[in-house]
């Protein structure tokens, strides 16, 4: 929660983004989030038109549904797992492409990427 709090500016906003985030079947509605959260007489109207405008705002709703994507596919990724061990071969072919892709390496190294940037400051002889 502090990098919420940090990406929007107040726990008061990284609360509403929490809510906000939340699935609309599951979650309170906006009276009992107002009410329980100390938002007292605002609308979600106001919320929407305000709230939903602002940059902070807007970096943490992303990097909140980031990590509610990533348990998402945590998700998937362990039902397709139990799925493969059960026999079934579309599970253990995505666990594979999947496996493939996320777990891959990257192409360069970490040492590569540094030395990229740097200028040797090798001069090129003109007599030659």
């Amino acid at each position: 929660m502090q990098t919420l709090d940090q990406l929007t500016g107040t726990r008061r906003y990284s609360m509403f983004v929490v809510w906000y985030c939340a699935d609309k079947d599951t979650r309170e509605s906006w009276e009992e989030f107002t009410s329980k959260n100390n938002y007292k007489n605002m609308d979600y109207k106001y919320a929407e038109e305000n709230y939903l405008l602002d940059e902070n705002i807007q970096k943490g709703i992303k990097y909140y549904m980031k990590l509610q994507h990533a348990e998402k596919m945590k998700n998937i990724y362990d039902k397709m797992y139990q799925q493969a061990l059960n026999g079934d071969v579309q599970s253990a072919k995505y666990l594979m492409d999947f496996s493939k892709d996320f777990f891959a390496s990257d192409k360069t190294s970490e040492l590569d990427n540094l030395l990229s940037g740097i200028d040797l400051g090798e001069e090129v002889d003109d007599d030659e």
